[in-house]
């Protein structure tokens, strides 16, 4: 028994420890395309992984240790090389500070050949233009008129990705605000890779908190603070217009009247229309290459896509039929989700395990969602998932092997049958 307690004396501290330990080790090894790093960059990751999993069973974890970690992890990964995304997030910032739409030309367009920078043959699908939408692009341009640095733009990922983190912790507290928070996805995925996520998280989870506390005592929610919420959340990321249609909807089920849901729909999309004005002309609004061969069948690390794909092959060559999936999905959670942080964790799944292209990073969308619940999925998921960055060093060729699939899909789905296993059992009457 005295050993058990010096034990679970010592979890707290080597919980820290080995999260920041294993970012230092972790610096060093930013560039996937080179082969020789990836081995380093999975020692550390599983270093972190530990760390990371030993905070799970934390009772509380101290204020000042909790922020202490989830800062200094994520300024050991700032001067990391990045992911080739965020080349693409300042050359579109730049290009438009000489005049250039991102939308009508792409990197490689004889027109921006003036413009090319030392970095410019980091960027991907050259040939592809942007499909960031219209509010990104903007803050693409606000940050390259400051400096075209990637380090400005990762202290800026991570600034929102730490807000999110002080949100979750003030509404959930610091242990279980932790599954974000010490995240090794999370940090790596933000502060080390360089990608933009965070920025349309931090609305969409300001939105959902504060669709979901208690009324004050004198006063309703702040309605139209909410809509507005979750409008900058769309016209940052596409992929979470569908939580804007759940608003609308349920507020159609608490009052039956169109007027509420008009009003949540227009100020909901006034961000995008706003930003998509800047952007499109009386004739066309090209905001998203529909015809590039990306979009239409481009494939990474997919689950369903590539189980049906070997069922059926002809699904390979178009990318519409998992979107046509995912519609009565949509359907069948919009009338069974209630809540906007349930349908957002429901949904986000969902669109994960149905598309034909997903990104390592891609997993940080559910772990907010996952805080509430502590669900397995959203652990384990954030530790396999760094299974996904062996691809980079393959290309062109950018193909997982089953026995990789199964090893960053399994853990997500089983810990999923886990925490519905665990949530029967604890089911009042039971």
């Amino acid at each position: 028994m005295a050993l058990t307690a010096r034990l679970r004396r010592l979890q707290l501290p080597a919980s820290a420890l080995l999260l920041i330990g294993g970012a230092l080790l972790m610096r060093p090894h930013g560039d996937l395309f080179d082969a020789a790093q990836l081995l380093p960059f999975w020692r550390a990751a599983a270093v972190m992984g530990l760390g990371f999993a030993l905070s799970w069973s934390l009772p509380t974890i101290p204020r000042a240790l909790f922020w202490a970690v989830a800062v200094l992890t994520r300024l050991a990964l700032l001067a990391m090389e990045p992911g080739d995304d965020i080349w693409r997030y300042l050359w579109e910032g730049g290009i438009q500070l000489h005049g250039f739409s991102p939308y009508a030309l792409p990197p490689d367009a004889a027109a921006l050949e003036g413009l090319r920078t030392p970095w410019w043959s980091s960027i991907n699908h050259p040939d592809t233009t942007a499909i960031y939408p219209p509010l990104a692009q903007l803050l693409f341009r606000l940050h390259a008129a400051v400096a075209q640095q990637v380090l400005l733009f990762k202290l800026s990922f991570t600034a929102a990705d730490l807000a999110i983190a002080g949100l979750l912790a003030a509404r959930f507290g610091t242990a279980r605000a932790a599954l974000y928070a010490w995240n090794p996805l999370v940090i790596y995925g933000l502060s080390g890779g360089g990608h933009y996520d965070s920025w349309f998280l931090l609305p969409l989870v300001a939105g959902w908190l504060l669709a979901e506390r208690e009324p004050p005592p004198q006063g309703q929610r702040p309605q139209a603070c909410i809509d507005l919420l979750l409008g900058l959340s769309v016209a940052l990321k596409w992929i979470t217009l569908p939580l804007l249609l759940q608003r609308a909807w349920s507020r159609w089920r608490r009052f039956r009247r169109p007027a509420p849901v008009l009003a949540t729909l227009l100020l909901g999309l006034a961000p995008l229309l706003l930003g998509a004005s800047l952007f499109c002309g009386l004739s066309s609004c090209p905001l998203l290459p529909t015809g590039s061969s990306f979009i239409r069948h481009g494939r990474s690390a997919e689950w369903l896509p590539h189980w049906i794909g070997q069922l059926w092959p002809w699904s390979q060559q178009t990318n519409a039929v998992h979107g046509l999936l995912l519609l009565p999905v949509l359907l069948v959670l919009l009338v069974t989700s209630a809540r906007l942080g349930v349908f957002a964790w429901r949904y986000l799944l969902a669109l994960l395990l149905l598309s034909p292209v997903v990104h390592g990073w891609y997993f940080i969308w559910l772990m907010p969602f996952a805080v509430p619940s502590q669900n397995w999925g959203a652990r384990l998921v954030s530790l396999s998932a760094f299974v996904y960055f062996v691809l980079p060093s393959r290309l062109p060729d950018w193909q997982l092997t089953t026995p990789e699939r199964l090893l960053l899909w399994l853990p997500l789905l089983l810990g999923l049958l886990l925490s519905a296993r665990d949530r029967t059992e604890s089911a009042p009457g039971r």
